[in-house]
């Protein structure tokens, strides 16, 4: 049986992707957040917020995220409302410099004219977003959450600059616990888990590491478990099934 010929494609001109591509994609006009930059560094810390400052954190993005940059930018009553503004490098006691922010490219740091920093607020009372414009203007990218209104000083609180601390994930809150209990003096010289806890990390950067999250209910199944248990057997086991 014959088979119908397939119709032939012409061969076109390789693509040049060095030439910017027009009228083939829609980019999307609303605010959108980076995070590539963003840091804790003195002054700039979160380990003082609780949870409801960081749902104000997430609403101020979503609020915005529904806003058209160019047209925020162009709107005085939004920036106002906003406390949206270039950031003042010559204000009273401010803590720091742009040229401080070593993490971030020089090209963008040494190129104010095209990436000044800007601030706004998450709320009078909770705060400002730090960060800048990506050369389209359309994503923002988030360099520090000020909660203590640290980078712009105010004179109303004597241009005060208040001490933060920096919040840890849990993984670097580990690592700072299993540190301090090795410097806890222990009566026993020939204490075989401090002697283990000084081998830490063993194998966790050599080896598979598995993260997961439990309900209570099998959290305190395995916690029975592990009393005559060890991980491996109950996995293998599957003795949380029982």
């Amino acid at each position: 049986m014959l088979q119908p010929s397939r119709p032939k494609i012409p061969v076109g001109t390789p693509l040049d992707i060095t030439k910017p591509i027009t009228g083939k994609f829609s980019f999307s006009e609303k605010w959108s957040f980076s995070f590539e930059y963003f840091k804790q560094i003195e002054y700039f810390g979160l380990g003082e917020t609780n949870t409801k400052w960081f749902v104000s954190f997430l609403e101020k993005l979503k609020e915005l995220s529904n806003a058209n940059p160019q047209e925020f930018e162009k709107n005085q009553r939004l920036r106002n409302a906003n406390r949206y503004h270039k950031i003042n490098w010559s204000a009273k006691n401010i803590p720091y410099s742009r040229t401080d922010f070593t993490w971030i490219s020089e090209d963008i740091i040494k190129n104010e004219e095209e990436f000044p920093f800007f601030q706004f607020q998450i709320s009078q009372a909770l705060g400002r977003i730090i960060g800048f414009w990506d050369l389209n203007n359309r994503s923002f990218q988030i360099v520090l959450l000020d909660s203590k209104h640290n980078m712009q000083p105010s004179k109303k609180y004597s241009y005060s600059v208040d001490d933060t601390t920096e919040l840890c994930c849990e993984m670097t809150s580990l690592l700072i616990d299993i540190e301090s209990i090795k410097k806890v003096k222990c009566k026993n010289d020939n204490c075989e888990v401090k002697s283990s806890l000084h081998t830490l990390p063993s194998k966790l950067n050599r080896g598979n590491f598995v993260y997961m999250m439990l309900e209570d209910d099998y959290y305190a199944s395995l916690e029975e478990k592990l009393k005559t248990h060890s991980i491996r057997e109950i996995i293998e086991l599957g003795l949380l099934s029982e």
